[in-house]
């Protein structure tokens, strides 16, 4: 990572950069991963690091990917037990 060290003075655009990218890791770390992915992508346009920003968005990608998949599962038992309910009430 560029400036590492914290005595280095940043330019302008290196701060901008560093703030999208917190705001995607705060972002990220409670689990809003639309945000997280927005603020990514706008440091990603900064053209700093832009490896590092590329991997946190496929990280994102397979977090996302997987919720999706989690709440096709939680619906699908929801709408059998529904089913299950209704089919039973009318016995």
């Amino acid at each position: 990572m560029a400036h590492i060290d914290s005595h280095i003075p940043r330019s302008r655009e290196e701060e901008v950069f560093y703030d999208y990218l917190k705001n995607g890791d705060d972002f990220s770390k409670i689990e809003i991963y639309g945000l997280a992915k927005h603020w990514y992508q706008k440091a990603l346009e900064t053209g700093f690091e832009p490896e590092l920003i590329k991997k946190r968005i496929d990280d994102l990608n397979d977090k996302i990917r997987f919720e999706r998949k989690v709440v096709t599962i939680l619906a699908t038992i929801a709408a059998i037990i529904v089913l299950g309910i209704v089919f039973i009430s009318r016995f």
